[in-house]
């Protein structure tokens, strides 16, 4: 089986992946991000957001009819 190796220090092993919950946090007490890196080098893979925000998408403008 293929094992990931880390591109920074060549650790090999899904065990080296890691993750760990950003600091900042929303009014809710949810965490924004989680941040997944090397545990050997730190080198970081990604930062993966944990809470999106929704808004409602329209239209704010009208559009005039035009008349033939």
């Amino acid at each position: 089986m293929a094992e990931p190796k880390c591109p920074e220090c060549n650790v090999q092993g899904i065990e080296n992946i890691v993750s760990q919950d950003s600091k900042e946090k929303t009014n809710n007490g949810d965490m924004w991000f989680n941040v997944v890196y090397c545990q050997d080098c730190g080198y970081v893979y990604g930062v993966f957001a944990k809470h999106v925000l929704n808004h409602a998408i329209g239209s704010t403008s009208s559009t005039p009819h035009s008349s033939f």
